[in-house]
């Protein structure tokens, strides 16, 4: 009954028009095209021996590139920032939507900010691709999509913990849905709330 309640609450009309606010706030980049080998980034150091130079970039002073170098399957949204920071600017970028974590090659930014930066991005990012195709050879490189369907990892939700999930107390007000935590045996404290401030998207 809780859960069907529940369900009523999030799939009603005031929390579909927070989900299409928030995905007209919100974009989703996805990157392919990139078999030889993980993108490049400008070179901070252009006499390292793994600088890659190329002409094209002369005229915004992005001549030396490196190649990007991750622990993890090529994560965007880290190739994105490492990117963006070397070019001067500062965009939030995220890995998560909607908590749930997104394939590797996509990655989440606000459109607004976006919309300001991209010009500066594209631009270098062409000088990029000019070297990816200067270093590994053929006529591929990598492409950059705006506006992608996001695509997810299979699994929990982010931030979700591998166990049997804990009952609450449930109040629901309007379109808000207010948790209690379980009130512990044989205690005189007070409840403390889980509120945090911070804005959530709740998903069933």
């Amino acid at each position: 009954m809780l859960r069907k309640m529940f369900e009523r609450v999030v799939n009603g009309p005031g929390f579909r028009d927070m989900r299409e606010a928030d995905a007209k706030m919100y974009l989703v980049l996805s990157m392919r095209n990139f078999n030889r080998g993980h993108p490049l980034v400008p070179q901070r150091d252009p006499s390292s021996d793994e600088s890659i130079d190329v002409s094209a970039g002369e005229h915004i002073g992005l001549v030396s590139w490196t190649r990007f170098k991750s622990d993890e399957n090529f994560p965007l949204s880290e190739y994105m920032r490492v990117f963006m920071e070397r070019l001067g600017y500062q965009l939030k970028i995220f890995g998560v939507m909607d908590g749930r974590k997104l394939v590797p090659y996509q990655c989440a930014v606000v459109r607004q900010e976006w919309d300001e930066l991209k010009t500066a991005f594209y631009q270098a990012f062409k000088v990029q691709k000019a070297a990816y195709r200067h270093g590994n050879g053929g006529s591929k490189s990598p492409s950059l999509t705006e506006d992608a369907s996001p695509r997810f990892l299979p699994g929990v939700h982010q931030g979700e913990l591998q166990a049997p999930p804990k009952l609450f107390n449930t109040t629901v007000r309007k379109t808000f849905v207010e948790l209690e935590e379980e009130r512990p045996k044989r205690s005189t404290h007070l409840k403390r709330s889980l509120s945090t401030g911070e804005v959530m998207t709740c998903f069933v």
